[in-house]
């Protein structure tokens, strides 16, 4: 019965002579339908509908617009869990799953609208596992341009996104590793993680990934990631407990890979940030050594000199032992 009324929906949606207001309502009941649902999503890939689906979103506005974008949505967050789904309604050979995809593609690149996008980037993220090698610079060059979006929703998408292409689970991690640093993505998303909180998580778990399946581990290093996983809050690990193993590895990882200037480099600013604070009390010290001497307190001098020995000598054998 259902699947009846889904094929006299999508017939009364692609119809050229449906009113607006009816091709709105059929929009919206078929988003209703599609939620969840495998069958209706497996029928709608079966009848028109993807088709039907993507000229509605290259020609339509507003409201119809956005509703035939949630269905798409919807269709593809079954085809992530779906394995079978997925490999019969998105293979490559199919025109109507290539003409919806290309108008996600351009929502993402042209559309200066975060309702549009959001869902959008959501559907290519969830399609992660099926594209090919061939199709990932396009792709992912979108999604990385949409990191520094100045709305933090789409950012925190992009980078979501992002992750279900280099997840242990996507075959062609590796080749999308290498695309994503290639496209000097780890900056963007070292500014993501200190700008937004909610995004740092994804961020981290995308930074992780990286640095499992992208073999040149210098670049990543260079560029703070390494720092940012040391330094996690630890309230984010355990709001996302999955992140404890993921930090974990990616920290043994690179710091396998460490060079010896990288290591030099680590040490020397570790030493600098050591004088410059025992410097600062020092400095303290002998401030509140000549105010106990211009009260007239004959001790002082020799407190101060003391004082000053010790600090200086713990530096001196900090910076040895170093």
């Amino acid at each position: 019965m259902r699947k009846e009324a889904v094929w006299r929906l999508v017939i009364l949606l692609s119809s050229q002579q449906s009113p607006l207001e009816l091709k709105i309502s059929c929009s919206k009941a078929l988003w209703k339908l599609a939620q969840g649902s495998v069958l209706i999503c497996k029928t709608l890939t079966e009848t028109k509908g993807m088709r039907c689906l993507a000229e509605l979103v290259a020609k339509e506005q507003d409201e119809l617009r956005f509703n035939c974008i949630m269905i798409i949505k919807e269709i593809t967050t079954i085809a992530e869990s779906d394995i079978r789904f997925r490999r019969s309604a998105f293979t490559s050979s199919s025109p109507a799953a290539k003409a919806l995809i290309c108008e996600l593609l351009r929502i993402i690149k042209e559309r200066d609208d975060a309702k549009l996008r959001v869902p959008a980037i959501k559907s290519i993220g969830s399609l992660a596992r099926s594209f090919s090698a061939r199709k990932r610079r396009v792709i992912i060059s979108l999604l990385i341009a949409q990191l520094g979006n100045t709305d933090q929703e789409v950012a925190m998408e992009a980078a979501i996104a992002l992750r279900k292409f280099v997840s242990t689970d996507n075959y062609l991690r590796s080749e999308h590793s290498e695309s994503i640093v290639k496209f000097d993505c780890v900056q963007l998303l070292m500014k993501l993680a200190s700008e937004d909180t909610r995004a740092q998580p994804h961020v981290l778990a995308l930074i992780c990934y990286l640095a499992q399946h992208y073999t040149n581990s210098n670049v990543l290093i260079n560029a703070g990631a390494l720092t940012a996983l040391q330094t996690t809050d630890p309230e984010v690990i355990t709001e996302h407990p999955e992140l404890e193993t993921l930090v974990l590895h990616a920290v043994s990882r690179l710091q396998f890979n460490l060079t010896e200037d990288q290591v030099q480099t680590d040490s020397s600013t570790g030493i600098k940030q050591i004088i410059t604070e025992q410097g600062k009390e020092v400095v303290d010290t002998v401030r509140r050594g000549l105010k106990l001497l211009s009260k007239g307190d004959s001790k002082t001098p020799q407190m101060v000199t003391r004082c000053i020995k010790r600090i200086l000598g713990q530096n001196l054998h900090y910076v040895w032992t170093a």
